[in-house]
């Protein structure tokens, strides 16, 4: 593992079930999504806030703003997720709620970062060491 990860690794963890929006900072950052302690997400933000809580921490049918719940969704087998992105495959509540259950299976952190283009720089850094199974891009 490398350096940059192994830092991320040892920040606070907080369980994706019990995530509140109060506990996600509104600042830019670099977040990874771990499940049993296996790295299996990064991703990048303007303002961390909106994109873990607002997207990715979703309890609904509509996974258009979150590459996470589209991907997790193409690992479960529900669709593709460019298919579920292009409206090709619909969710249904039953497909929602087996993302809903794997992500609150995970635990998330994140990093902070001066501002976007830091947080960019950052997740290109971290995917250059590791890009994890459900990081596409």
């Amino acid at each position: 593992m490398g350096p940059l990860w192994s830092r991320m690794g040892r920040r606070k963890m907080r369980s994706m079930a019990t995530l509140r929006k109060e506990d996600v900072p509104l600042s830019p950052g670099v977040y990874a999504v771990y499940r049993r302690g296996k790295r299996m997400y990064v991703g990048k933000a303007k303002c961390l806030r909106d994109r873990v809580w607002d997207n990715h921490s979703g309890r609904g049918l509509t996974m258009g703003d979150s590459a996470l719940r589209r991907n997790v969704a193409e690992r479960l087998r529900i669709a593709k997720a460019n298919d579920i992105k292009k409206k090709l495959h619909r969710i249904t509540d039953k497909e929602e709620g087996r993302v809903r259950d794997w992500l609150d299976g995970c635990e998330i952190t994140w990093r902070e970062c001066a501002d976007h283009a830091a947080a960019e720089d950052l997740e290109t850094a971290m995917k250059a060491e590791y890009k994890p199974p459900l990081t596409k891009v």
